[in-house]
């Protein structure tokens, strides 16, 4: 039994913080519900995260190569004393991954599904397959993990986090909850960020981008067998190679053994590894830099996929939880299930008392042993009166995810030369005031200050939706995301602290610059300007001032950078001088 893959969210004590993808555009289980809250947090992933959250669906693409920004917010602080963090980011592509047209979960019984087919029945949305997940419903747990005092059932669909086993879409809860996981898994890793770097090397060689990864498989078909015989239930799966190899079962008539499959490591480089950003605690907005964290990610030149979704996994873990770790050794203590209580509400095997001076008789009188909601007597010689904590043993520690809509990878275009660097530029957000759209953000440009050099090329794109709700504050027509990029007016300075880059645009300005032929924006054409400022003009119905007659997705495609200069620029429709504020910067150096 494997019991040395780190926790992704094991090791470290949690307190309650929800993670959102700010751009890439992130769902939490969205669609296109018209309503604040999402209809179904059970729809494809298990996010952990607020109802509220989350953008509706909108889709765009990315060139092979480019730079894309991803941002986030996390809602109980990162890279700072007050907790230990993980961050990891990934990536996957199939045929059949979908967002779906209904907000109903994906059935586990093929027999509710369009031809008793689940994978094919586009009216769901996907993203593991139907496979992935009932070999996973049906294979053991990692009964070498801590639970703490959880009722755990015997599949890996029960972890301490999700000890009642509930199913959301097609995700394993083990594979999702442990990192590396130790079986096969769709998702190619993109970077792991964690308060603790010795881990990286860790994180590194057991990735599945770098190392083989096993299962134990029946049959083809033998699963769906079962099912239709109503006995699937009965059958488990042995989680190690040699169990595995050692299992006897019955099928047609016949006893059989499964195999152990090795599916092999998928072949890229192994993920990044970085120091976790800072963030503060019960907030989620920006760093100390007064900006989002970020990481940007060179989509690499092999991937080419109409059908892609991303992940970003946030775990946290208070102080109290010591530095242990499932390998153990180097004075670490090892965490595994030789610390789970012996029964709900008893206490773990979890040493804090030691942190305070206490031997385990006197934390025990005390209160200062780890289980669920204690309470501790704090003063000396004071027994009647006592503190209740509130601790959730399945939620120490605790991961929250958030996944991305649908987006595609296309491959960049033979007249853009491989070294030539590609940004893309999109806009984050959605309509209404900071507390309607709150966990997501009002509009705003992304990344809002991006840095190019003469040479490079820009790739302009946004969408949105026009199902947001009805009374949220905004301009145009109620529901609808819209944006435009126009330039701002000519900055008016003494010329103190003034960039060696000709500067164009004052941000403290909200009436746009007169266009004319002579106008630099980028040295861009006048009809670049034209559709930066309408839209695509194909796309003209109606009304246009406020842009309500344009569609939710605008590519301007790509266009090479030729002047250098500091570009200053607002969306006429969702700047709303003491609402809100839509402005971007663009500064071209030269090479």
């Amino acid at each position: 039994m494997n019991r040395f893959a780190f926790l992704v969210a094991a090791l470290v004590l949690v307190v309650h913080g929800d993670v959102y993808l700010q751009g890439m555009r992130g769902s939490n289980n969205r669609l296109n519900e018209e309503g604040r809250e999402r209809n179904n947090a059970n729809r494809l992933f298990d996010s952990q995260n607020n109802n509220r959250g989350g953008y509706n669906q909108g889709n765009m693409y990315f060139y092979t190569g480019s730079d894309v920004h991803i941002e986030w917010t996390n809602q109980h602080s990162c890279g700072g004393p007050n907790n230990h963090c993980e961050l990891v980011v990934q990536y996957m592509c199939g045929d059949l991954v979908r967002d779906g047209t209904t907000t109903n979960t994906i059935p586990d019984n093929p027999t509710k599904c369009e031809r008793n087919d689940c994978d094919t029945d586009l009216e769901y949305g996907m993203h593991e397959n139907y496979n992935y997940y009932k070999e996973c419903d049906r294979r053991y747990r990692n009964k070498g993990l801590y639970t703490a005092d959880q009722k755990m059932r015997d599949h890996a669909r029960s972890t301490r986090q999700n000890n009642n086993a509930q199913r959301r879409g097609y995700e394993c809860p083990e594979e999702r909850d442990y990192y590396p996981y130790w079986h096969p898994t769709p998702w190619r890793d993109i970077v792991v960020f964690t308060d603790d770097t010795e881990r990286c090397d860790y994180y590194k060689k057991n990735s599945q981008n770098v190392k083989n990864k096993g299962y134990c498989k029946y049959p083809d078909n033998f699963l769906e067998f079962k099912q239709a015989q109503g006995v699937v239930n009965t059958v488990m799966l042995m989680n190690t190679k040699e169990s595995c190899e050692s299992q006897k079962v019955e099928h047609g008539g016949e006893i059989i053994t499964p195999k152990w499959v090795e599916v092999g490591a998928h072949d890229i480089p192994a993920p990044e590894c970085k120091k976790a950003p800072w963030s503060r605690d019960n907030h989620h907005g920006n760093n100390v830099d007064g900006f989002p964290n970020f990481y940007t990610w060179k989509i690499p030149d092999s991937i080419i996929h109409k059908n892609c979704v991303m992940r970003l996994r946030y775990n946290i873990t208070s102080g109290e939880m010591t530095k242990g770790r499932f390998e153990g050794g180097d004075g670490y203590e090892m965490i595994d299930h030789n610390m789970n209580a012996e029964g709900q509400n008893k206490k773990t095997g979890i040493d804090i008392w030691t942190q305070y001076g206490f031997t385990a008789e006197t934390a025990e009188a005390r209160g200062y042993v780890f289980k669920q909601d204690p309470t501790v007597k704090v003063f000396d010689g004071i027994d009647n009166l006592q503190l209740a904590l509130a601790l959730n043993t399945n939620q120490y520690s605790r991961t929250f995810e958030d996944r991305t809509h649908v987006f595609e990878i296309r491959q960049r275009p033979s007249t853009v030369p491989a070294a030539a660097k590609i940004h893309n530029l999109n806009v984050r957000g959605k309509r209404g005031n900071i507390v309607q759209t709150y966990p997501a953000v009002e509009y705003d440009f992304h990344p809002n200050n991006l840095e190019i050099s003469v040479g490079d090329y820009i790739h302009v794109q946004w969408t949105g939706a026009n199902s947001n709700p009805g009374n949220n504050a905004g301009q145009g027509r109620a529901r609808t995301d819209r944006s435009n990029m126009v330039l701002l007016r000519e900055i008016t300075h003494d010329g103190k602290g003034k960039s060696p880059y000709q500067g164009q645009g004052c941000y403290a300005c909200n009436y746009p610059e007169i266009i004319t032929d002579k106008t630099d924006f980028l040295g861009l054409s006048t009809e670049d300007l034209i559709n930066l400022a309408f839209g695509d003009k194909r796309q003209y119905f109606g009304d246009v001032e406020e842009l309500d007659d344009t569609g939710t997705h605008f590519d301007l495609g790509l266009r090479q950078i030729t002047k250098e200069g500091i570009y200053r620029y607002m969306c006429t429709r969702n700047n709303n001088f003491t609402n809100r504020s839509q402005k971007g910067k663009i500064i071209v150096k030269a090479k």
